[in-house]
């Protein structure tokens, strides 16, 4: 199953005109992991989710086969070997995404799935 980090979320106090304080509020980014399966041409998921703004995913490698991580129309990781960490961030508005490995054959063979942005 998938992790995702905590939104945090960092405040900016500003003294306005008058002595009044105003906040203002920005969202951290969103880190979700995921891994490649041990020896497969396949994610150890096929669903993910993440806040809307900027997305980071990152796919851990178990695996003897090289794999990556790309977020459809929105780049990709490097490809990397077994216990290598392929990572792709994007800024990401609300809707689904196809996350999948760009290794030539790869994803025609199944290693795909959706990201799910609220």
């Amino acid at each position: 199953m998938p992790v995702r980090s905590k939104q945090l979320a960092v405040a900016v106090v500003a003294v306005a005109a008058g002595g009044a304080a105003v906040a203002q509020v920005a969202n951290a980014a969103t880190t979700v992991k995921l891994g490649a399966a041990k020896n497969k041409i396949a994610f150890n998921t096929t669903t993910l989710h993440a806040k809307h703004g900027k997305v980071t995913l990152r796919m851990a490698n178990p695996s003897g086969v090289r794999h990556a991580v790309a977020i459809q129309g929105h780049g990709s990781g490097r490809t990397v070997g077994r216990g290598g960490t392929s990572t792709v961030t994007a800024t990401l508005k609300k809707g689904r995404y196809t996350f999948f490995c760009p290794v030539p054959g790869h994803r025609a063979a199944g290693m795909k799935g959706t990201l799910i942005v609220s």
